[in-house]
Parts: C-alpha cells; sequence; structure tokens
C-alpha cells in the first residue's frame, strides 16, 4: 500500500495516543491494589464508557467482514449483522442486569457457583477457545505489513507486544480507555471510505447493479442451512466474556442493561458502513484476496491524508478487540486456572491475582503469536472456534440464571465435554473426509447442540424449593 508522510504521521501519532492513554491509565493503577480495580476497573463503568468499550471490543474480524462482503453480498449482512441484532436485543434484555447483579468476575465463576470448581475449571479451557485471539492478532500483523513490508511474522509480534503492552499494568481500565479513542476513529475511517467510493463509482443503486447475481440475493453462494447456524453462533453473545465482563464492570445494572441495548444501534449504523463498502469492493474491484478488500478499496480511492486516516480505523476496530480478548484470556488463566492450582501450594501463595493475569497476559500473547503465524482464514477460524465452544457453554450458563432447575456437576461435566468434543469431532473428521460425506452436509455446531439438549433433557430436574 502506497503511503506518504503524511499518511505515515497519521498512524505514528495513532500510536502514540494509544500508548500514552494505556500508560496513563497504568500509572494511576500503581495506588490501587484490589482484584476488582484490575480485572473490572472498580465496576464503576459509565454508560457512555461501557457502550464505546462493547461496540468497538465487536469488531476484532473486521477485514473478515470485508472478506464475506466480497466473496458473498448480502448474505454477510444476514450471517454476520441480524443474528447478533437479535442476540444482543435479547442479552441486554434479560442478562445484562443479572450479571451485574451477581457479582461475579468470569464466566467460570458463574459457573462455580452454580455447579462447582471442577465444572468451572471445565469452563475455563472452552472460554480460551474463543478468547485467544490469535485471528485477530492475525488481521493485525496483516495490517502492520502493509505499510512496512515486513515479513509477516514480524509484524505479528510487533503488533503483540505494541498493543498488549500497556495492558500489562494498566489492566481492564487500559483496555476500555483505549476502546473509547478507538470507537471514534472507527467510524470515521469507514464513514470516509464510503463517502470516497460514492464520490468515485456512483450511488449505491449503480454499485448494486454491477454486483454479481449471487450477491444479490439469500442464500447466495452457500446453503440455508449455513445462514441458519450464524443465528445459532451469535448466541456466543450469552457466553461471550468480554459481554460478561463488560455487564459485570457497569457501574450499575441499570447501566449494564442500557448499554447492551444502545450498542446495538450502533452496530446497525457501523455494520451498514462496512457492509457497503464491501459491496463497493465486489462491484468494482477483481481482487485475488478477499481478505484485503477494505485495504485495498482504500488504496484505489482514498487521497492521502485519508488513507492514513483510514488505515488508523482498521488498526482501532482490529486492536481494540485483540485487546479486550487477549485480557479475557490472561483473566481466565490467572483468575480462574492458575490461582485455584497455585492457592493450595503454600509456595505460591505471594502471587497475586494481578501478577497471576499478568502471567496470562504473557502466555495468552505466545500462544497468539503461534497461531496467527500458522492458522488460515479468519471466517473460517472464527466459525470452528465458535461451533466447538457454543455447544458446551450455552446450557451451562444459562442455567446460572435460574434457580428452577439443577443439574449435578458430575452431570453438567458430561454436557459440557461431550457436547463440545462432538462438534470438535466433526470437524475433525470433515476435514478428512470426502464432500459428500455427512461431516461435510451437517454443520459441525448442530450435532454438538443436538447433544447438548438431549444430554440437558436427561439429567435436568425441577428444584422442589424454587
Amino acid at each position: 500500500m502506497t503511503l506518504n508522510t503524511i499518511d505515515v504521521s497519521v498512524i505514528v501519532i495513532y500510536f502514540l495516543i494509544i500508548l500514552y492513554i494505556g500508560f496513563f491509565t497504568a500509572r494511576n493503577k500503581k495506588s490501587e491494589s484490589s482484584v476488582e480495580d484490575f480485572i473490572l476497573a472498580g465496576r464503576k463503568v459509565t454508560l457512555p464508557i461501557f457502550v464505546a468499550t462493547l461496540v468497538a471490543t465487536w469488531y476484532g474480524s473486521i477485514l473478515g467482514v470485508g472478506e464475506f462482503a466480497y466473496n458473498d453480498g448480502i448474505v454477510a449482512w444476514l450471517c454476520f449483522c441480524v443474528p447478533y441484532y437479535i442476540a444482543g436485543a435479547i442479552f441486554g434484555c434479560f442478562f445484562a442486569k443479572k450479571i451485574r447483579a451477581s457479582n461475579v468476575k468470569t464466566i467460570p465463576e458463574l459457573i462455580i457457583n452454580k455447579f462447582g470448581e471442577r465444572a468451572g475449571k471445565i469452563s475455563s479451557i472452552i472460554v480460551l477457545i474463543i478468547t485467544i485471539p490469535a485471528s485477530y492478532l492475525l488481521m493485525l500483523g496483516v495490517i502492520l505489513q502493509l505499510f512496512t513490508g515486513w515479513d509477516l511474522w514480524i509484524c505479528v509480534i510487533l503488533g503483540a507486544v505494541v498493543s498488549l503492552s500497556y495492558l500489562y499494568s494498566g489492566g481492564f481500565k487500559a483496555d476500555i480507555l483505549t476502546n473509547t479513542a478507538q470507537f471514534f476513529l472507527m467510524y470515521i475511517g469507514f464513514a470516509v471510505l464510503l463517502y470516497y467510493a460514492i464520490s468515485t463509482y456512483g450511488g449505491i443503486d449503480i454499485m448494486f447493479n454491477k454486483l454479481p447475481e449471487t450477491h444479490k440475493t439469500a442464500p447466495g453462494n452457500h446453503s440455508w442451512q449455513y445462514i441458519f447456524m450464524w443465528y445459532i453462533i451469535a448466541f456466543q453473545t450469552f457466553i461471550d466474556p468480554s459481554f460478561h465482563q463488560r455487564a459485570s464492570a457497569a457501574k450499575t445494572p441499570q447501566t449494564a442493561q442500557r448499554g447492551v441495548l444502545i450498542s446495538v444501534l450502533c452496530w446497525l449504523v457501523f455494520d451498514t458502513l462496512t457492509i457497503l463498502c464491501g459491496l463497493y469492493a465486489a462491484a468494482f474491484l477483481n481482487l485475488n484476496d478477499s481478505l484485503m478488500a477494505y485495504p485495498v478499496l482504500a488504496e484505489q480511492i482514498l487521497p492521502h491524508f485519508w488513507k492514513g486516516v483510514y488505515l488508523v480505523a482498521l488498526l482501532a476496530a482490529i486492536m481494540s478487540t485483540l485487546d479486550s480478548y487477549s485480557f479475557i484470556s490472561s483473566v481466565t488463566i490467572g483468575n480462574d486456572l492458575l490461582e485455584p492450582f497455585f492457592r493450595k501450594r503454600k509456595i505460591f501463595k505471594h502471587l497475586s491475582i494481578q501478577k497471576l493475569t499478568q502471567i496470562g497476559l504473557i502466555l495468552t500473547a505466545i500462544f497468539s503469536i503461534i497461531g496467527a503465524v500458522v492458522l488460515p482464514s479468519v471466517i473460517d477460524l472464527i466459525y470452528k472456534t465458535a461451533s466447538i465452544a457454543i455447544p458446551g457453554l450455552i446450557i451451562p450458563v444459562l442455567l446460572t440464571f435460574t434457580h428452577k432447575y439443577r443439574i449435578s456437576e458430575r452431570k453438567i461435566i458430561q454436557i459440557m465435554l461431550l457436547s463440545s468434543g462432538t462438534s470438535l469431532i466433526w470437524i475433525l473428521f470433515s476435514v478428512f473426509s470426502n464432500n459428500s460425506t455427512i461431516f461435510v452436509t451437517i454443520e459441525p455446531m448442530l450435532p454438538g447442540l443436538v447433544m447438548s439438549v438431549i444430554l440437558t433433557t436427561l439429567f435436568i430436574k425441577k428444584n422442589e424449593m424454587a
């Protein structure tokens, strides 16, 4: 991508601002020592900050949105947008207030309180499957490679160091305050790209007429089953650790509920910008790599300075999610896995939750770098990890919000392991099977969910005290 001094200056200024915000909050943290301060910003997140951090966190797969829109047209809106509005609205109406009122810090803590420690440990492993941010680090590395020209692995490591350094000392407060700045940059960048796309190529009607027919109708290049599965995937919202963490950190239960519902409206606006930009790329560009739909479109139509601003918008969208999921992953490792393990061993008792979370952040960075270098498509990675995690967690998490029903710890562990295991085995079989087999024609999440429902139906009992 061709950049001049002005573009590079804009990008450098962005990194300086983000690092300043992150490390400024880290300096303030020195006088604070509680677990809630480091992990949940003291549960004092106000409504504007809540909305900004939740909206920004939800768009780490921004290059994946462009890839989807370029390859499949309006189906991207049906798969990547509408299901999440529905799931987000349900989460806001029925779960956000309950999570804040529960005063837990993480999803595994919810599971522990309801089902016991062993179930909590299993849920921690499943949470890590969807929070290790390898796909987001990959996208950040790709963007850094665009304007440095360095090898991808170097850009991935550089991205991990720059993006995660301030989380080490700043904790969740550093995450949400940098997210707030990134929130505004995301909207500005994509509004500029859409404006120049319309100015360069013509109105939306002209663009729509140039799209292939498969891009204008559903299910397009996919089956209805594939589209339906994205609606199931959207229910990952109910077990998404970033939703739970932010709901837990909200100032009041009402802040959590209102914040989620306002965020749904913000997603609608941002999705309109991103999907339309992806459709312009599909209509007017011929690409070998659809993951590059947005960067190539920006290269073609944006003047200097605005090109730098747009790259900053991409960086903001990716880094906001990378930071958030990295911190959640580190909390899961430190608070939910290492702390119970070290608590029982006197030699490690001096290690605080904050220190264990920092160790978790280092481990998260290592795992993410390895994953980003060796794993393929962003969309494929998100789809497969969600297909494994959702069947194992969805029902156990939902059951934590009701006192009417109960399942023993041993049986809830069976539900988690057998449901997620079924989807994992299905994915592995589909890799080595011919295209005509049942493992290819049926999406892997479906058998996992069926297993979860069957086992829950067999194991669940109604509480007589309810």
